[in-house]
């Protein structure tokens, strides 16, 4: 899921805020969720280190609670390119 990190709270949680691109690129917020982060040092330096980041969860039903087992790091710049993959599919329908 694609999500916009809020902070890092105390311990090993972090709230984020779950994103969506829609037709017109457009990136609407869907809902705040509180995630566990895991043991694995290298997932929390790249929250840290991020505004964006595509994460996935521990179970396949993502809502708070849930540990990340994997996050990567989505830049401004790869961000833009999303909205406009959105705008350039709604364009040819």
């Amino acid at each position: 899921m694609l999500v916009k990190v809020d902070k890092i709270i105390e311990g090993n949680k972090i709230k984020v805020v779950e994103l969506d691109i829609d037709n017109y690129g457009s990136v609407i917020p869907l809902r705040e969720l509180e995630l566990r982060l895991p043991e694995d040092d290298s997932v929390i330096k790249v929250l840290s280190s991020s505004k964006y980041a595509a994460i996935f969860t521990e179970n396949d039903i993502d809502e708070s609670g849930n540990t990340i087992i994997l996050a990567n790091s989505v830049s401004l710049d790869e961000l833009n390119e999303e909205k406009k993959r959105a705008i350039d599919t709604m364009n040819k329908k």
